[in-house]
């Protein structure tokens, strides 16, 4: 029973890779998003709307933003290996969930394991988007070492409200944090059975 929880919350995880894990937004409207597989792919989906919802939400007419707003360009991506990493691992906890005596343990490390590379995979695309925006900001005119160090800042500023985690990542975290505590309940009360049975003797 413990197991079949665990399998559903594996499931659950694995199909969160359809859905949006990360935006990248501006002003409360997402320019583009990105799904567990596009991280993958090194892809993003675009907001053809972006510009009329930004407009709205500044209270301007349809098409119209300010300059900084309609300069601003998604981030260019690679292949992320977290994310390549978790699916695999998700999927691979999945089939040992079926091998009997060591289901619980073998799920419940794969679950961590995996939870940890669903994590680390938003934060190599963040790394990712930090590049991009500092070779942007850096294509004008070299300033001193103080500027770019308050650049950086800005930048890293600018990142934590820019890029923000979307349903597919809670999903993928959360189904693997509850496939995790199950695994240790099937593996705590599975020794607890064992340890039992000499003391009914």
């Amino acid at each position: 029973m413990i197991m079949n929880i665990v399998r559903i919350a594996k499931v659950v995880a694995l199909l969160a890779f359809v859905l949006p894990w990360v935006a990248v937004s501006c002003n409360g409207t997402d320019l583009a998003t990105a799904s567990g597989i596009e991280l993958i792919q090194g892809t993003m989906s675009e907001n053809p709307d972006a510009a009329n919802q930004m407009a709205a939400a500044m209270g301007m007419p349809p098409g119209e933003t300010t300059s900084g707003s309609s300069s601003m360009e998604t981030p260019e991506l690679e292949m992320n290996i977290f994310a390549l990493a978790a699916a695999v691992v998700v999927a691979v906890g999945l089939g040992l969930s079926f091998l009997g005596r060591i289901a619980p343990a073998a799920t419940l490390a794969t679950s961590l394991l995996a939870a940890g590379l669903v994590y680390g995979a938003v934060w190599q695309f963040k790394e990712l988007v930090k590049t991009d925006m500092a070779e942007q900001q850096g294509g004008g005119a070299a300033g001193s070492m103080g500027d770019m160090s308050a650049m950086n800042q800005m930048g890293a500023s600018m990142l934590n409200e820019m890029v923000q985690e979307r349903l597919g990542f809670w999903l993928a975290i959360g189904g693997l944090l509850v496939a995790a505590g199950a695994s240790g309940i099937a593996l705590a009360s599975k020794g607890g059975g064992a340890s039992v049975r000499p003391d009914s003797m």
